[in-house]
């Protein structure tokens, strides 16, 4: 037997109180740890989507959420508000801060108010990107080659063979940041599927042995 190993990767986070159903499950580790009293309040979960393989063909139109799909409280804007400064710069004039891209083809992005909101940024090109296009971008969002690993960052990338997204919130773990990277992380996990399925000699160098 074999598995698919980590596209994507996402780390659990535990933090301390009365449980919710879901991390009920949890609570005999917790309390062998922390003692009988402990329990878990929340479970939050952090996507990191650097393990991308690109050569595998994610579906632009698929990313975007539809109307109304947004978690309750939050409500669809107009007012255009990344979170930090060179967010708002790749927004404005990608082809000024990163020349070797040139300019996307399209960009769109998805702006919402109230809670946490923020903006969704989507930018696609009609050539393949350059080959380090992930670091490229890491240097502009974060000043170095990649997100500071353990970081909750008010940027988060995103970034196919051919088009990339950026969230942008002022709040690092929004719960709408939060339900479209878990709907981003499901689209991925299916899309890499259906890539090795119908690749099974490419897909060799994914796979390793299930352990014991």
């Amino acid at each position: 037997m074999k598995r698919l190993s980590a596209f994507v990767s996402i780390a659990i986070v535990l933090l301390a109180a009365a449980a919710p159903l879901a991390a009920q499950s949890m609570d005999e580790t917790i309390k062998k740890q922390f003692g009988k009293d402990a329990k878990v309040t929340a479970v939050t979960m952090r996507y990191d989507f650097s393990g991308l393989a690109r050569e595998i063909t994610m579906p632009f139109e698929s990313f975007p959420f539809m109307s109304g799909e947004q978690p309750a409280g939050y409500k669809e804007s107009s007012t255009v508000k990344p979170a930090t400064a060179p967010a708002k710069k790749l927004w404005a004039s990608w082809e000024k801060e990163l020349p070797s891209f040139g300019a996307p083809s399209q960009k769109i992005i998805q702006a919402y108010s109230g809670k946490e909101g923020g903006v969704i940024m989507y930018f696609r090109w009609n050539a393949p990107l350059p080959a380090d296009a992930r670091r490229q971008i890491c240097r502009v969002l974060y000043g170095k080659d990649e997100k500071p690993i353990g970081s909750d960052t008010q940027d988060d990338l995103f970034v196919t063979n051919d088009w990339c997204m950026i969230w942008s919130f002022a709040k690092p773990l929004s719960e709408l940041k939060q339900a479209h990277q878990k709907r981003t992380f499901e689209i991925v996990n299916q899309e890499a599927q259906r890539w090795m399925d119908a690749n099974p000699e490419k897909a060799k160098k994914y796979l390793q042995p299930k352990k014991p």
